[in-house]
């Protein structure tokens, strides 16, 4: 096989996950885990410190054992107290990063021994909600890594579903991508033109997706138990009796979505229910849980109006969670369009695979350009794919104890790399502080200074300052963001760069990631 074919797109979801590669016909194609499946349950279940389950058995164990069971690992990356090795909440105090890494290997040792590879799967393209920030992107990259991967990008979810997509048009259009997947939710409006993507504008909300919408079902069918056998649990009250009611929640929302009527039976501690759940009831239980969605893809439409996109021509939906019959008829009420689902379980898997190939092309044909190979890659036999993205968050530095000032807005196409400069206040000023900022501001013209306490410091760092430097010596702040959204911060004071190296709380270092990656490695994972 074609070298520049040997690299695989993983869509590494909330609740289930998923594995791709380009065949020899340049099809992008699902490959499917030792149980047939095209995708894999993001639960890991922990027999001991170095045995995992991860997947379908590992998600039945949730009722059984919860304590040593683990999902929606996802929404816990980007989250400091969740990475505190010493107090964590999960097994063995792994981190989310570790459990990311349990779910992934998983998913390459299957596609491993039950493909045609000839050499094992190391080169991929992992993705993530478009949401997503600096944090999060480099602790899912940090995740590949301490999986033994070779992760070429990380890249949104929504722009690998459009990139499925747009290899199915020949016309120029600009699509609105709305993805509800099973933890996580992103809007995301992007201009197709065959293989040429490019983002104009993203927003959502990466702890909104169908698992709040099982859990409402599951408090439901609670109360309708509670009632019938006068009691008063809560779902936080007993964890067996939670993640028996979330996979029965689960079972059903699904069912809703080709009947109109369902029951289920209930059971626990010698008592049961039978509780009958109507699709107008589901609905009507998560009507504001949709309307949230609504709300955030009214204002990415807002946002890319103001660029000058004032028609869409296709509204797409995909993740698994948007199959759900209310959230097309409430997408087209609002908008008055006729939405389409795009392969809603693969197409983020797809699209990943397609632009680790374009990108493994890419560097090929560098590589033969340059002298690096022998050998000219193979030539594609479909449009090679161009992205251009844009950063989903605003980034800034302070100004003051209260204020920040943004320098980098939510919605600027990446790369970019912006300076601004400040002044010492001292005369002989032996230090500065500097803090790096994250935000969901978006409006360049009113919010160029925010107040601090609306932001979220990635990094606070005091910099020595090398000589003595009058009052009002310019101090200069690059802001960098590659194509990835991932952050770099550099600081000088004249032309003497400052000592700053923007390690986020929760990132690892190098040494950490070796470690986490030899520990591991030792694990049988099953």
């Amino acid at each position: 096989m074609d070298n520049t074919r040997a690299v695989y797109g993983i869509d590494l979801g909330t609740t289930y996950s998923c594995i791709a590669q380009v065949d020899k016909f340049d099809q992008a194609v699902v490959l499917r885990n030792f149980e047939g499946d095209s995708t894999t349950p993001s639960a890991v279940f922990f027999e001991g410190p170095d045995r995992v389950v991860v997947g379908k058995e590992a998600k039945g164990m949730l009722p059984v054992e919860p304590d040593n069971t683990v999902v929606f690992v996802k929404r816990e990356i980007g989250i400091d107290e969740a990475f505190d090795k010493a107090t964590n909440k999960f097994p063995y105090h792994y981190d989310p990063a570790e459990i990311s890494a349990f779910i992934l290997k998983k998913l390459v040792k299957d596609a491993n021994d039950l493909g045609d590879n000839p050499e094992e799967i190391k080169d991929v393209v992992i993705t993530c909600p478009a949401y997503f920030g600096t944090k999060e992107r480099m602790q899912t990259k940090q995740a590949g890594e301490i999986a033994g991967l070779n992760v070429l990008a990380i890249i949104n979810e929504p722009t690998a579903a459009a990139i499925s997509y747009g290899l199915k048009t020949d016309q120029k259009k600009t699509i609105l991508v709305y993805d509800l997947g099973g933890g996580t939710f992103d809007v995301t409006i992007i201009n197709v033109n065959g293989g040429a993507i490019k983002v104009i504008a993203t927003g959502g909300d990466h702890h909104l997706g169908g698992v709040d919408w099982d859990t409402l079902l599951a408090e439901y069918m609670l109360s309708v138990f509670n009632s019938e056998n006068g009691t008063s649990y809560t779902l936080d009250e007993s964890p067996e009796l939670k993640y028996t009611l979330l996979l029965e929640a689960e079972m059903k929302k699904k069912q809703l979505s080709a009947k109109e009527k369902v029951r289920a039976n209930i059971q626990f501690q010698g008592m049961q229910a039978r509780v009958e759940i109507t699709r107008d009831l589901f609905d009507s239980l998560t009507e504001g849980r949709l309307e949230e969605t609504v709300d955030a893809t009214r204002k990415v439409i807002e946002i890319a109006q103001q660029k000058g996109y004032n028609n869409i021509d296709e509204y797409i939906l995909v993740g698994g969670s948007s199959r759900m019959p209310q959230i097309k008829a409430r997408i087209d009420r609002e908008f008055g369009c006729d939405s389409k689902y795009n392969d809603p379980d693969e197409c983020v898997a797809k699209g990943a695979a397609i632009y680790a190939m374009n990108a493994a092309y890419n560097q090929a044909m560098q590589d033969y350009e340059e002298g690096e190979s022998d050998t000219r890659p193979a030539p594609l036999r479909t449009d090679r794919t161009t992205v251009v993205n844009v950063t989903s968050k605003t980034y800034g530095t302070d100004v003051n104890t209260d204020d920040v000032a943004n320098l980098i807005f939510a919605n600027t196409t990446l790369p970019c790399k912006v300076t601004d400069t400040f002044l010492t206040m001292y005369d002989n000023q032996s230090a500065v502080a500097i803090k790096v900022s994250e935000s969901d501001f978006t409006n360049p013209e009113t919010d160029r200074i925010v107040k601090a306490k609306f932001c979220n410091i990635l990094k606070e760092e005091v910099l020595p300052l090398t000589k003595n430097w009058p009052k009002g010596t310019p101090v200069s702040v690059t802001f960098e963001l590659d194509h990835e959204g991932i952050l770099k911060v550099y600081a000088y004071v004249d032309k003497d760069k400052l000592n700053f190296e923007l390690q986020i709380t929760g990132v690892k270092s190098q040494e950490e990631i070796s470690k986490s990656r030899e520990i591991i490695s030792k694990a049988v994972i099953e």
